[in-house]
């Protein structure tokens, strides 16, 4: 495991991901198979106070990716995407050889986030 993965799943956290799911409708994004795990992980926690199985963390921490994800944080993430697809496109054509100033803009987070959200062709989300 990664030094900041957990090792250990509690009852506590795993039914706050499981209320906040809900709430903002991620909770059917999940397919009956990961619903179904989820629970039985929530009920095992329950009982025994935390979930210490690796295999089984790994797959909890998959779903509790998916629980947790906002509108925001998938537009940053699609327009980070098209940004870099701009990048290599530019990059291929040789853009940044008579325009190296452009190369700059890149560095800005600003700048790859409106060029990714406003760019002409159709948003990827």
């Amino acid at each position: 495991m990664e030094g900041d993965a957990p090792t250990a799943l509690s009852y506590d956290f795993l039914s706050r991901v499981w209320r906040k799911g809900f709430r903002n409708g991620n909770l059917r994004k999940l397919s009956r198979i990961e619903r179904a795990l989820y629970m039985a992980s929530l009920s095992l926690a329950k009982m025994r106070g935390r979930i210490v199985n690796s295999r089984l963390v790994l797959q909890l921490l998959g779903i509790v990716s998916k629980l947790r994800e906002t509108v925001g944080g998938r537009l940053i993430l699609g327009a980070y995407r098209r940004a870099m697809e701009l990048y290599n496109r530019y990059a291929s054509i040789g853009l940044f050889d008579w325009a190296p100033q452009v190369k700059a803009w890149f560095q800005d987070p600003s700048y790859v986030l409106w060029v990714g959200l406003c760019s002409p062709e159709p948003f990827p989300c």
